[in-house]
């Protein structure tokens, strides 16, 4: 669904400030995956799920995106600061998505984990949007 990658990306570049979700990855959020050799820290976001939803005359989207957040500090700090910085950002956030309204978009569940000396914080958000 590149409409919703094109709304969640534009959102990430809209963000500002020093202590924003872009400044702290240095521009690096990729869809998917990060390419290979990528400087931490940075994330990735992709599609879990889309299940339409038809409603008398409506269609509504809703899916599940995960976010995944990449860091190699020995300190779990910096992690949680972009953390912090994603739920500031995407928490109930309206996403612009061409030809469809956003309805909601709330967090759903979250976790960190340590592995092979990297920090992963995963988030994911449900999206409920309907079609224009």
């Amino acid at each position: 669904m590149q409409v919703l990658f094109s709304g969640l990306y534009s959102e990430f570049t809209g963000s500002t400030g020093a202590s924003s979700l872009y400044v702290l990855l240095g521009g690096r959020l990729h869809p998917i995956e990060a390419p290979q050799g990528s400087a931490y820290p940075y994330g990735v976001y992709h599609l879990i799920s889309d299940v339409p939803e038809y409603t008398f005359n409506e269609t509504i989207e809703n899916a599940i995106i995960q976010f995944n957040l990449f860091d190699d500090d020995n300190s779990a700090t910096d992690i949680n600061t972009d953390f912090i910085a994603l739920t500031t950002l995407y928490d109930w956030a309206t996403i612009a998505i061409t030809g469809y309204t956003s309805v909601y978009m709330k967090r759903e569940l979250s976790y960190l984990v340590r592995e092979f000396d990297v920090w992963n914080y995963m988030i994911q958000y449900r999206l409920v949007f309907q079609k224009n």
